[in-house]
């Protein structure tokens, strides 16, 4: 959310054109088409952790490189945020697979719901922290917190990767791309009874 809604407002502070910052914008979904299917296919392979370790260091990587570069040619603004919209966007589906393959059956729509919550809280937080923090330090705040944040989760992850035994790849459901404004606790709590197994998160 930080991302993406702050990205126009800064590119158009750095004297960008309003083509340029369309055509930034509609770049940086293609980050999660290019990203999301292949983490996924590597997430049901083998720990999903490590792949969220992957992509968060990825979306912390892509900010500093956003930093590096920012004011530069709109080509390598474009490599890099649909990269780093692309790694960032990733996490929430990775975590809910995750999260999926831990909870039984009858916990799917509370787990569901609690994730949309916790997602739909940052999305409102986060946005009025960078809001505020922008009016003192310039647009280009939106960019420290975003890293801040993806440098805080990979090393949460990290932590949790020693601290806890990692489900085996054979009990792991499937990866299945995802935003996390669908409507899944809607989806899950009329689907079939085999339908809601711990693949569908």
């Amino acid at each position: 959310m930080t991302i993406s809604g702050f990205a126009p407002i800064h590119a158009t502070a750095r004297g960008y054109s309003q083509a340029d910052v369309a055509l930034l914008l509609s770049a940086m979904p293609v980050g999660t088409l290019i990203l999301q299917i292949p983490l996924g296919w590597i997430s049901d392979r083998t720990d999903r952790r490590f792949v969220l370790i992957a992509a968060s260091a990825l979306a912390a990587a892509a900010g500093l490189f956003a930093l590096g570069f920012d004011g530069s040619a709109l080509a390598a603004l474009l490599v890099i945020y649909v990269v780093w919209d692309g790694a960032s966007e990733s996490i929430y589906s990775l975590a809910s697979a995750h999260a999926g393959d831990r909870a039984g059956k009858d916990d799917m729509v509370a787990l569901s719901s609690s994730l949309l919550f916790a997602w739909s809280l940052s999305g409102f937080v986060v946005p009025g922290i960078v809001t505020g923090l922008s009016a003192i330090y310039g647009t280009q705040a939106f960019i420290y917190v975003a890293i801040l944040i993806a440098a805080a989760y990979c090393l949460f992850v990290l932590w949790r990767v020693v601290m806890v035994r990692p489900v085996p790849a054979t009990e792991t459901g499937s990866f299945a791309p995802m935003t996390a404004q669908a409507p899944l606790p809607v989806d899950l709590a009329f689907a079939p009874e085999g339908q809601r197994g711990r693949g569908e998160l």
